[in-house]
């Protein structure tokens, strides 16, 4: 069934074509939605409220339901001070070609879908295409994992294409589901990102947590975020402990980040600020031919913090870092490990083109590997550049990095 929304319609209309259109969000919340349905509002007008799908325990298999906007251009939904669009334990959407705006004291995000299924029951089929999400207090577009009885239930075949999130507060694009760093198991599986734009997603002050970042996905298996452009986020983190970063993922395996540029990514505190990160607990992912410039932290980092899985088997290579550090004294490629479960190993980094220059607010180096709790990382074939006020290898000596036919240059 179609149901049609026009700001000149009537709730007490059919709402079933377009002679006959409801008027509000609220009458569409009214109705039980039914596998194959979809809802169309009105090309360029702006509609109030929040839209929401109820607690269905439910796929919709074959059938999406679908919201959508119908005429030439894009319908608007302005959410105010609360989320866009939410859905709780259902599976089988479709949201296409709609913008989502909050107003200016909005604490909520932008599209939001929630697991709380027990029984390891993973949603399927969550497709968001050609939106623009802005102005939300919390995350842009937001996919969450966070079962009762705290097994791996989340989304599989998630895909988020041709999206504009931007001017949000704690994140663009977020996905985040049960922390067990001592189980094998991920929340979410086959996540798909492909030619989104996240910018000026600035951050939450007092959050107590690393706030600002454009992408990042956690406790996701087989995922790839590709042709996609991460800028100017995280400049309010003042968090300490860690900050933000443009595109990253962490509690990951099998995650590929390819074909991006990340670029004037900020931090308000001494931590990140970064362009590309694989962080705590990721295993056999691959970054590869992505472009890095002009961060104030690390073009690229490889972390592993206290109490994480093991982080191993990772790829960084065919990427660009142009003049990243620019705060805080990062490398373009930067390693960093507190050594827990292993610290970082068997890493390779190769045929990167890594250049950079001197900073008036940090002291950048080509590449920081210095720190303690790593084994088994092997730089080859890479290009280092700098001038000459700039290091190129911070670290080189370390007995567990080999360094090998790399080109170093300074001018």
């Amino acid at each position: 069934m179609d149901y049609y929304i026009n700001p000149f319609g009537d709730d007490s209309n059919t709402g079933r074509s377009h002679k006959q259109p409801w008027q509000s969000i609220d009458r569409i919340n009214a109705t039980q939605l039914l596998p194959g349905d979809s809802v169309w509002f009105q090309a360029n007008h702006t509609f109030n409220g929040n839209l929401y799908l109820p607690d269905a325990d439910a796929d919709t298999g074959d059938e999406p339901i679908t919201f959508g906007s119908y005429g030439d251009g894009r319908a608007t939904i302005q959410a105010g001070k609360g989320t866009g669009f939410y859905a709780k334990n259902i599976g089988g959407v479709r949201i296409v070609n709609l913008s989502f705006v909050g107003s200016k004291e909005n604490t909520s995000s932008g599209i939001r879908f929630v697991n709380t299924l027990p029984e390891h029951r993973k949603l399927t089929d969550i497709h968001i295409s050609k939106v623009d999400v802005s102005g939300f207090g919390n995350v842009g577009i937001d996919i969450i994992a966070c079962p009762i009885d705290r097994s791996w239930s989340g989304f599989k075949d998630v895909k988020i294409t041709h999206a504009n999130v931007y001017d949000n507060g704690d994140a663009g694009i977020n996905s985040v589901g049960v922390w067990n760093p001592i189980e094998k198991g991920y929340s979410h599986t086959d996540i798909y990102i492909n030619n989104c734009r996240v910018y000026r997603n600035v951050g939450i002050p007092g959050k107590g947590h690393h706030s600002g970042n454009g992408i990042v996905l956690g406790q996701v298996e087989y995922a790839t975020i590709e042709y996609c452009e991460a800028y100017e986020n995280g400049m309010m983190n003042d968090y300490e402990v860690g900050g933000p970063v443009g595109i990253w993922t962490w509690d990951s395996n099998r995650v590929v980040i390819q074909y991006n540029e990340s670029h004037h990514n900020r931090t308000g505190s001494s931590k990140d600020g970064g362009g590309f990160d694989l962080d705590g607990g990721v295993q056999n992912s691959i970054v590869q031919y992505n472009y890095s410039h002009d961060n104030d932290g690390a073009g690229y980092l490889l972390a592993q913090f206290e109490g994480a899985k093991p982080f191993h088997n990772n790829i960084i290579r065919y990427n660009l870092s142009e003049n990243d550090g620019r705060k805080n004294s990062y490398g373009g490629i930067h390693l960093w490990s507190t050594g827990a479960n292993g610290g970082i190993r068997n890493t390779e980094i190769y045929q990167n083109t890594i250049s950079i220059s001197k900073s008036d607010t940090g002291n950048p180096v080509a590449v920081d590997c210095k720190t303690e709790g790593i084994r088994n990382i092997y730089f080859y074939n890479n290009i280092f550049k700098s001038d000459s006020h700039a290091m190129q290898i911070r670290g080189k000596n370390n007995p567990e990095v080999v360094l090998d036919n790399n080109i170093c240059s300074t001018g």
